[in-house]
């Protein structure tokens, strides 16, 4: 099926001048986004907490997350990144999927978008 990647500008969230574009793999099995440690270090984007989380093969592991903000096209927002291990790609899950509206066609090997939020 191959990978598909998705750019957003990430932001320290108290600092929005800080920002670097990423290239994020499509990972439509994570709910949460993932950032590498060096890249959140360079954004000046400190843990705010520790989580624990269910990894693929169902151990569960504790990582750091933080805070930032998001740009895809003209709209921003606010999200939370778990901080990966440095090496580790960064990857998108399906939070910010569904808060920029992103629709992921795979088949297609496609991002399309809807026009407004579901409510429901």
């Amino acid at each position: 099926m191959g990978e598909i990647y998705l750019d957003l500008n990430v932001a320290y969230i108290n600092d929005p001048s800080r920002q670097q574009e990423v290239s994020f793999l499509i990972d439509t099995g994570a709910t949460r986004t993932w950032l590498p440690e060096d890249i959140a270090e360079t954004l000046g984007i400190s843990p705010a907490g520790v989580v624990a989380v269910e990894l693929a093969d169902g151990t569960v592991k504790e990582f750091p997350y933080g805070f930032c903000y998001f740009t895809f096209g003209d709209e921003t927002i606010v999200g939370n990144i778990i901080i990966a291990p440095r090496g580790t790609d960064p990857l998108a899950g399906t939070h910010v999927l569904q808060d920029f509206r992103l629709i992921i066609d795979v088949e297609r090997h496609s991002i399309s978008r809807r026009r407004a939020l579901r409510a429901k």
